[in-house]
């Protein structure tokens, strides 16, 4: 359920109703809720539960839970491992995708026209999340990867939280990187949380909106939803669901990217606050601004 919260200093962020979705079915009986202005899709029980079963036996046939997985998320990665540190791939590591990924590739919404027209991701990390667990708000690498970003539910469904970044997100991007310890397995490691609602005071904050992601579901990222609004989970024991409190149970993702290469790589995006590449852009211009002061000095 989705609440008011009182901002009384005006710098606050509060939850608002999230925007009224545009609401179709696909060829295939699948209900969608489309939210076209900002490019984000919520596809209704894209994969059965049969389907669902077979990928949660598959992930712990790879990684058995153990009561130290009581407190911790777990990750797998298929095709180029993500990189935890650079936020991009280790070309280093590779896996082979399991049939349970590849098996339902032709049924996700590819893009039907543009430059990445017919493109699907070829790089995919599996999660496991303990209950109340949540992930801090982000926006995801710009450069590294192409603009479709889809997300897989399951096992439980979650409210995600979405914000329009701002003066906040812009600052973050531009302090140190930082990076999630992983173990020697690969598995990610630590206390996953963090509030999603920033605490800062003077900033001008845009309000935030949560969307219920219900098991065996398929979020797609696109445009502004991908680019410009930070996306993230509140951690907490419960939800409030259509008036009713639900205590919150363990939960899977696949998060799917394709990954850029060569002259691919880059972004000229509209949201140059949040954009890495544009980060690169002024770091550079900077580094050359800093040479050149150096050299007149001499």
């Amino acid at each position: 359920m989705i609440s008011q919260a009182p901002s009384p200093s005006g710098t606050q962020p509060h939850l608002i109703p999230p925007p009224t979705p545009v609401i179709t079915a696909s060829t295939s009986g699948n209900i969608r809720h489309e939210w076209p202005a900002i490019g984000l899709t919520l596809v209704h029980e894209f994969i059965s539960p049969a389907e669902e079963q077979e990928m949660i036996s598959a992930f712990h046939a790879i990684s058995p839970l153990s009561p130290a997985d009581s407190k911790r998320r777990i990750s797998q990665h298929f095709g180029h491992h993500f990189d935890y540190t650079t936020f991009g791939i280790d070309e280093s590591k590779h896996s082979p995708v399991p049939a349970y990924i590849t098996n339902f590739l032709d049924r996700l919404p590819v893009d039907t026209d543009g430059k990445e027209a017919g493109r699907k991701p070829d790089q995919f990390t599996v999660q496991y999340y303990p209950p109340g667990a949540g992930i801090p708000p982000h926006v995801d690498t710009h450069s590294m990867f192409g603009e479709a970003l889809y997300s897989l539910s399951f096992g439980s469904g979650v409210p995600m939280t979405f914000r329009m970044s701002g003066e906040n997100e812009a600052r973050k991007l531009r302090l140190p990187k930082r990076s999630l310890q992983e173990s020697s397995d690969g598995n990610v490691s630590g206390k996953v949380g963090g509030e999603i609602l920033d605490k800062a005071e003077g900033v001008v904050v845009h309000p935030a909106w949560e969307l219920m992601l219900p098991a065996r579901s398929l979020l797609v990222m696109r445009g502004a939803s991908r680019y410009g609004y930070t996306h993230g989970i509140r951690p907490r024991k419960t939800d409030a669901v259509d008036g009713i409190t639900v205590k919150r149970e363990g939960r899977y993702s696949i998060t799917m990217r394709s990954v850029r290469r060569g002259e691919e790589i880059g972004c000229d995006c509209l949201f140059p606050g949040v954009c890495d590449a544009r980060v690169r852009q002024e770091q550079e211009a900077a580094l050359r601004a800093g040479g050149i002061k150096k050299a007149e000095a001499q």
